[in-house]
């Protein structure tokens, strides 16, 4: 398909669905064209800022006709920033976009004609949830634009915990990165982590080529390795700083509670937890199960997780350092499939061939998907099904309010 667009030409159109990812979808001439900021029902006009055989992208310019579902933004930020894709978009509407999205999802990618997408479940808080953000330098600290070609300064963020952005207000004026030597004045570029704990007190540290280094007195006093103490579902974990730990707190409680309930009904008795990090999901599901399993390559996340275990006086678990394609095999072989159920809880890119191979040919009774990136999770359980899985549900919860992105817990079970 030919179009005569240009870049620079404006366009009217009228947006027929929201995509996942958060830019609209419309047409001119049967032509595709992504918008980002808009709703589906609205009329827009748009600036085409880049144009490619089958569809085009636009700049948002002004929403001719509104749809009754658009709010004010909070953010000052809003529609420069590349965080969050929704804010403009009622709460509740979020919800049923993004079910609607993962269902899309499933449909093309996982091939399932009528797949099983319960209703979203919402955050408790839509705003001020996120434990942890990351900002950027060199210069003052902020995010990325949307197109990724800048850094805008920013000093708060309304999804943001307050004591994340107390501490953003403070360090907002000291710029991030120092002159290289030897380079012609150039500047390296340097990350700041700000991250708060369930108790309000908050860490700061940079990253760069150099290493981390803590900016906050308290990181500093905390010696390394440096631990944050988290308190879920009442029960106090000791988190690496740098290690890997959910952004809402609130979210993950209630899929915790999730992941008790669907344990305590699966008829096992053990529990393996697949990239457990700290041993979120095993520490917390232990008092259900006769013992618990945990693999992780992150070493400093698999120590505090041993830590953790000691600390609430478990005895019944074993949590190994290292890759779950390789641990995965020979933890599942050794125990009664039948009486098991697994955790899948990986990284955004998804479960390495390995695992889904493991899978194929070791079956426990139970497998409870934990996704933050609903393509891969549909990819992976595509697999599983021609292995000889069945999908029995997926449970999506908002984790990220107001961003493109969502949880998932999806629950199957061989045939």
């Amino acid at each position: 398909m030919t179009t005569s667009f240009a870049v620079g030409q404006r366009i009217e159109l009228d947006i027929t669905t929201v995509a996942f990812g958060g830019d609209g979808i419309g047409r001119v001439d049967n032509f595709v064209v992504f918008v980002p900021f808009v709703i589906r029902g609205e009329r827009v006009e748009a600036e085409i800022v880049e144009v490619k055989k089958r569809y085009a992208t636009a700049d948002l310019i002004r929403v001719i006709t509104p749809s009754p579902l658009r709010v004010e933004p909070r953010c000052s930020y809003y529609m420069r920033c590349a965080g969050c894709q929704y804010q403009h978009v009622e709460y509740a509407h979020q919800l049923q976009l993004k079910r609607n999205q993962i269902r899309d999802i499933f449909q093309r990618i996982g091939g399932i004609a009528e797949p099983p997408i319960e209703p979203v479940v919402a955050s408790p808080r839509p705003y001020g949830y996120r434990n942890k953000i990351v900002v950027h330098g060199p210069g003052k600290p902020g995010f990325w634009t949307v197109r990724g070609r800048s850094i805008i300064a920013v000093d708060h963020c309304p999804i943001a915990r307050d004591e994340i952005n107390e501490k953003l207000s403070a360090l907002s004026h000291q710029p991030l990165g120092s002159p290289k030597l030897g380079e012609g004045g150039s500047v390296e570029a340097k990350h700041l982590t700000i991250r708060c704990n369930s108790e309000g007190k908050a860490w700061t540290f940079t990253e760069s080529s150099a290493g981390v280094s803590p900016v906050s007195e308290e990181a500093e006093r905390a010696g390394r390795p440096r631990y944050i103490a988290e308190t879920i579902l009442g029960k106090t974990l000791h988190v690496p700083l740098t290690s890997f730990f959910q952004v809402n707190q609130g979210v993950i409680e209630l899929a915790l509670e999730y992941a008790r309930r669907i344990f305590g009904a699966s008829g096992c008795n053990t529990l393996v937890d697949a990239y457990c990090g700290v041993g979120l999901f095993a520490l917390l599901l232990a008092d259900l199960a006769r013992h618990v399993y945990g693999m992780e390559v992150d070493k400093q996340a698999i120590a505090a997780a041993n830590e953790n275990a000691a600390r609430l006086g478990l005895t019944h678990y074993d949590f190994y350092a290292g890759s779950t394609d390789r641990l995965l095999f020979y933890t599942l072989r050794q125990l009664r499939l039948d009486e098991t159920c697994l955790i899948l809880d990986p990284p955004r890119s998804g479960c390495g061939k390995a695992v889904l191979k493991t899978l194929r040919e070791q079956k426990p009774r139970k497998i409870v998907y934990v996704s933050c990136a609903p393509p891969m999770l549909a990819r992976d359980i595509k697999e599983l099904l021609r292995f000889g899985y069945k999908l029995e549900r997926v449970t999506p919860f908002d984790m990220f309010p107001h961003t493109a992105h969502c949880e998932a817990v999806a629950e199957l079970a061989p045939r």
